[in-house]
């Protein structure tokens, strides 16, 4: 089951300017909602605690906990589900077109909210760094991968954080103050990520955010923080403008190293030619 935002609260006529933002704030992330206390959405929308326990009756509901149980109901989406609904708006003969059109909607929002300063920075930040360290869980590992692989051939150290659970701290036992931790954090906020941060603040390395949801840049501890739009929720989530940055982070990074990045690279070039009958590149 997927709800609509006219579905979540149905009538606002007579709601204060404050419960209209709640109201905005659930209906735009009732996933995270979902988990949220009323002192955490008093504290992410700005408001008093008192404003968010008045809210719920004024929507028809006993109190938090009465609303929270129809939105678990109503947001048992599962990647199936998801699927599903992206695929019921489509049409086989004009997927490519439609895919197109999404793909470059995405990128145009994502163009409007990325700050080139941002971005410079950022690279900046990496191509400085002892060691990078990139936490990229579920569809993100992709990303994570990539990362890993194009910048350790310009000769950076890059390690790749356990996606989930108490192995991320073994990683985390070995970041330094000269380090940078790129973290991937979509959909909805992860533990691993709030771990993350406060392991960033307390060692005072630098960090890097790339998220789907724009208010978790906001507070975040993260020297550049960047938002990537990947659709609505409860329907697939195009990894399009994500893969977008991380190549120009890749590219940002070879031109603030150019000189030994592309010595790195050519020495490369050399061991190929050197080795070519021996080790043969393959499809690779």
């Amino acid at each position: 089951m997927h709800l609509t935002k006219k579905q979540w609260f149905p009538d606002k006529n007579g709601f204060s300017p404050g419960q209209l933002k709640i109201a905005d704030f659930i209906e735009r992330h009732p996933d995270e909602a979902l988990f949220m206390t009323e002192q955490e959405i008093a504290d992410r929308i700005g408001t008093s605690i008192a404003t968010v326990s008045r809210f719920w009756r004024a929507a028809g509901y006993e109190n938090g906990k009465d609303f929270k149980q129809k939105l678990r109901s109503a947001s048992d989406t599962t990647p199936a589900l998801k699927l599903e609904t992206t695929i019921s708006k489509l049409d086989p003969s004009s997927l490519p077109m439609k895919m197109l059109e999404q793909s470059l909607a995405h990128l145009q929002e994502t163009a409007e909210k990325t700050d080139p300063a941002e971005l410079k920075r950022a690279a900046s930040l990496m191509a400085g760094a002892r060691r990078i360290y990139v936490h990229a869980p579920g569809p993100a590992m992709a990303l994570g991968e990539l990362l890993h692989y194009r910048l350790s051939r310009f000769g950076m150290s890059v390690r790749l954080m356990a996606p989930s659970g108490h192995e991320l701290l073994e990683s985390l036992a070995h970041v330094q103050r000269e380090d940078v931790v790129v973290m991937f954090n979509f959909a909805r906020l992860l533990p691993e990520t709030e771990v993350l941060q406060d392991c960033v603040r307390r060692i005072g390395c630098s960090a890097v955010l790339i998220t789907d949801r724009e208010e978790f840049r906001y507070g975040a501890q993260a020297d550049a923080a960047f938002y990537v739009s990947r659709g609505e929720m409860g329907e697939f989530h195009s990894m399009v403008t994500p893969l977008l940055l991380i190549e120009q982070l890749i590219l940002s990074i070879g031109l603030l190293n150019k000189e030994s990045v592309l010595s790195k690279l050519e020495y490369l070039g050399e061991l190929r030619a050197r080795y070519a009958e021996k080790l043969p590149r393959g499809k690779a």
